[in-house]
């Protein structure tokens, strides 16, 4: 039973280069500061406990501070463990910046009706 070859959008997930991805994962764990190992321990303890254990992170910090490289190498992490991950943004600008990343309204097919009077209320 090979779910991969009957679901396309599985599949694009998948299409990554394992011995890549690990190398990626083990050059970056040795570059973490203690606070983004932190964080970093904390996502990934979610993913390896399975379903049930999951849990909300939002990682706040003044810009530069290595939010994105941090979120970049988790998903590198997650997919070397053969996992999917889904990387999205609120903005097409902050989506640019992750790894695979896209806005979540495009990833999930979250309609945004627009017409004349459209307005945006994010504060």
């Amino acid at each position: 039973w090979n779910i991969r070859a009957r679901n396309q959008f599985i599949a694009e997930q998948r299409d990554y280069d394992l011995n890549l991805l690990q190398q990626i994962v083990e050059q970056g764990e040795t570059t973490l500061n203690a606070e983004q190992r932190r964080i970093y321990d904390a996502l990934l303890e979610c993913v390896d406990f399975g379903p049930g254990h999951g849990k909300g992170f939002f990682v706040h910090s003044a810009g530069g501070c290595g939010k994105t490289y941090v979120c970049n190498l988790i998903a590198a992490a997650v997919c070397a463990k053969e996992k999917i991950v889904l990387c999205v943004a609120s903005s097409g600008i902050a989506s640019l910046l992750l790894s695979g990343g896209r806005t979540a309204h495009s990833r999930f097919k979250i309609p945004i009706p627009i017409h004349e009077g459209s307005t945006c209320n994010i504060k």
